[in-house]
């Protein structure tokens, strides 16, 4: 008899077998939503005009709680909210006014 054993030893399993067929996956559909997290071409375009100079921060602003409301039922009180308190952001966040005039 062998000392030898354990996984993979004599005797011992040998481990999973490898799947039969990948190509049969079915697609996953994204949830709602998921599109605006990988996709930052508008929010590179917002970036781009303001640091261009052909967007105001407040202009950007109002860009931003459009994306964001777009995608989501926000209503005409959350919306003006959610203004508020970017705008108010904006206005007094000392590091994010700093990245502001860094574009």
């Amino acid at each position: 008899m062998s000392t030898i054993g354990g996984p993979g030893g004599i005797g011992g399993p040998k481990g999973p077998k490898p799947p039969d067929d990948v190509g049969d996956v079915p697609e996953v559909a994204a949830e709602p939503g998921v599109e605006a997290a990988h996709g930052t071409s508008e929010l590179d375009a917002i970036a781009a005009d303001l640091s261009a100079g052909r967007l105001t921060p407040h202009e950007a602003v109002e860009k931003l709680v459009d994306q964001i409301a777009s995608g989501t039922e926000l209503g005409a009180a959350d919306r003006a909210e959610l203004r508020a308190l970017m705008t108010d952001l904006v206005a007094n966040d000392p590091h994010l006014g700093s990245l502001i005039t860094r574009l």
